[in-house]
């Protein structure tokens, strides 16, 4: 049997369209998006709620064996984006080279992800420990920032809280680390589920954290409900998520894009919600149930 060899589109993006680029890649079946400065322009020490692009960046979509080429040619065609590369990538050497471009990053305050193969800062003190992998979720998408930086000013003692679509299982992790009590992670995907048990056993809070599909979900009320997904399955889900809501309890929605919010926002019938926190055209949208 030949080994697995995933498949790598790369095209090109400024700061104005990287944002298009990431959702149409992620719209055709990517596995994962990174990007990279595609010059030679060094960022140091952005100022604080900075977060800076090159000017010239490009845009790596990863995708399994079997996805159809022509079609995703076909859709960055129509997006009017440039291909720069498509590779044929051994499954081992695009974990390396994911890996090798992965450094400890802060969230708020307190809050670190930090790969294994790195020694965390002095300053860090509460450091979650995370590798790539194919679940969605490492804290570099500005969604995933969005949904940290709350956890790591909110998350208190005693909190429980349910991760709708989990992904890496890194926001239930975190707001365990962080203090909260116990931890519902939910995914459709049992590949998600998987990783969200390994990431827990690897820091320490496999105890904590209940892994499930949607189906498999125990009726039970939360302080916390974060789903940080898309626009359309939070418009559809909302019935549901409200029902994990105890009274005054937290909603915290991410995935949506600044055109959507109005849209989220009506779907939710019974929760206030403060103003949309915006970081580079994603929101992040808070709210507490009536």
């Amino acid at each position: 049997m030949s080994a697995f060899t995933w498949k790598t589109v790369t095209a090109a993006a400024t700061p104005d369209t990287i944002d298009a680029l990431e959702t149409l890649l992620w719209s055709v079946g990517a596995v994962s998006v990174t990007a990279r400065d595609a010059g030679d322009e060094p960022i140091l020490e952005p100022g604080p709620g900075e977060t800076p692009l090159w000017q010239d960046i490009v845009v790596t979509g990863l995708f399994e064996e079997d996805v159809n080429l022509d079609d995703v040619k076909a859709s960055l065609a129509s997006g009017r984006f440039e291909i720069l590369q498509i590779d044929d990538v051994p499954d081992r050497t695009w974990e390396r080279e994911w890996l090798s471009q992965f450094r400890p990053m802060a969230f708020g305050k307190r809050l670190w992800i930090c790969p294994s193969a790195f020694d965390p800062p002095s300053r860090a003190s509460v450091i979650l420990r995370l590798d790539p992998g194919l679940a969605f979720g490492t804290g570099t998408h500005p969604t995933t920032r969005l949904c940290l930086e709350w956890l790591d000013a909110y998350a208190n003692p005693g909190m429980t809280l349910i991760d709708y679509g989990c992904g890496s299982g890194i926001l239930g992790i975190a707001a365990l680390l962080l203090g909260a009590n116990a931890v519902v992670a939910v995914d459709n995907d049992p590949q998600a589920l998987a990783a969200t048990k390994r990431n827990a056993e690897d820091n320490g809070v496999n105890e904590m954290i209940e892994m499930c599909l949607p189906g498999e979900v125990r009726a039970d009320t939360f302080d916390t409900v974060i789903a940080n997904i898309l626009a359309q399955p939070l418009v559809e889900l909302a019935p549901r998520l409200e029902a994990f809501m105890v009274p005054g309890g937290d909603l915290v929605l991410s995935g949506i894009m600044e055109s959507q919010v109005e849209w989220v926002m009506s779907a939710y019938k019974n929760v206030r919600f403060d103003e949309p926190d915006v970081l580079d055209g994603w929101v992040r949208l808070r709210g507490r149930r009536r």
